[in-house]
């Protein structure tokens, strides 16, 4: 009697038991390592995509953060009417009132009018009052990462600087934070600025020209008598050319230092120069010295104001 295809099948199966148990046990373990690899495959998939969304939603905040700062700020102009104040300039002796309507119109306070009590000062401050009242193009330009700076296409005319006296601007923004520039005068006569300007860029000598066409700026004086502003200057001069930049100067490295600076930024910089001296100008005492922190100080009052409103220009009264 022949046997069936089954029939065989069960007969060699019975006579191979344990190949066939061996060949069993070898297929459930390639099964299970491959099950193993593809689950460590999508774990690195899941993890990688994880990081991705990560990384956009982080780039995404910092553009909104772009683009708050940029539309949430405006160049300030006089929204009242400009009046003629050459009789005003022409006057022996100025009334606080005179003082008062030469700020609205120019922007310079009683410390910048009683230095420009000339002929060419009288010029000069007829300028000043034209470009305040000029309506202004703002650009926006990119220079560093998610780091933008705004600027006008005309050059706006200064007020006298003496030596010492500090330019600060508000027109350089980082994503959310608005931080600003910020520089110490050291030759008020030639316009001659120590300057710590950007990251890559070690603190040099600059123009105050450089920060004539930013959409706005402050000049403001430290009070401290000018033979004490000339040991700071001379000091600034000496010693604070050449300093790294470091953005992160009090977090990350000693914010002060008696004995030596190795690294700095723009209003740490012009903060170490006064506070080697005596004097500190930051008027919140965080861990980083920004701009405005000196503008709001006790210790300094407003020479001129441009781009900024002159009801109380970057937070300071006037």
């Amino acid at each position: 009697m022949e046997r069936t295809n089954e029939q065989e099948n069960a007969a060699d199966k019975a006579e191979k038991p344990d190949e066939n148990i061996e060949n069993e046990e070898s297929a459930a373990v390639n099964k299970a390592t491959l099950d193993k690899a593809t689950i460590k495959r999508k774990r690195w998939k899941i993890v990688l995509c994880s990081f991705a969304v990560l990384v956009a939603a982080v780039l995404l905040f910092l553009q909104i953060g772009v683009w708050y700062t940029q539309y949430s700020w405006e160049h300030w102009t006089p929204d009242y009417e400009k009046i003629n104040i050459l009789p005003i300039l022409e006057k022996t002796e100025l009334t606080d009132e005179d003082y008062d309507t030469l700020y609205w119109q120019t922007g310079l306070t009683r410390l910048a009018i009683d230095d420009m009590r000339s002929e060419a000062g009288t010029q000069r401050i007829l300028q000043i009052q034209n470009f305040l009242f000029k309506k202004q193009k703002v650009t926006s330009h990119r220079f560093n990462p998610f780091t933008y700076l705004e600027e006008i296409d005309g050059h706006a005319p200064m007020a006298f600087v003496r030596d010492g006296d500090i330019i600060v601007s508000a027109t350089t923004r980082v994503s959310w934070l608005r931080y600003g520039h910020a520089a110490l005068i050291v030759d008020g006569a030639g316009g001659i600025l120590v300057e710590s300007i950007g990251p890559g860029v070690d603190s040099e000598f600059n123009s105050i020209d450089t920060f004539s066409n930013l959409a706005n700026f402050l000049i403001v004086r430290p009070n401290l008598d000018d033979e004490k502003k000339q040991e700071i200057v001379s000091y600034a001069k000496q010693n604070l050319l050449g300093i790294p930049y470091r953005f992160t100067i009090g977090i990350f490295y000693e914010k002060y230092n008696a004995k030596r600076i190795k690294r700095s930024q723009c209003a740490h910089l012009v903060w170490y120069a006064y506070k080697r001296f005596g004097l500190d100008l930051d008027s919140n005492g965080g861990a980083i010295v920004k701009p405005q922190d000196m503008v709001l100080s006790k210790h300094v009052e407003v020479v001129q104001a441009y781009g900024f409103d002159l009801e109380k220009p970057w937070g300071k009264a006037v």
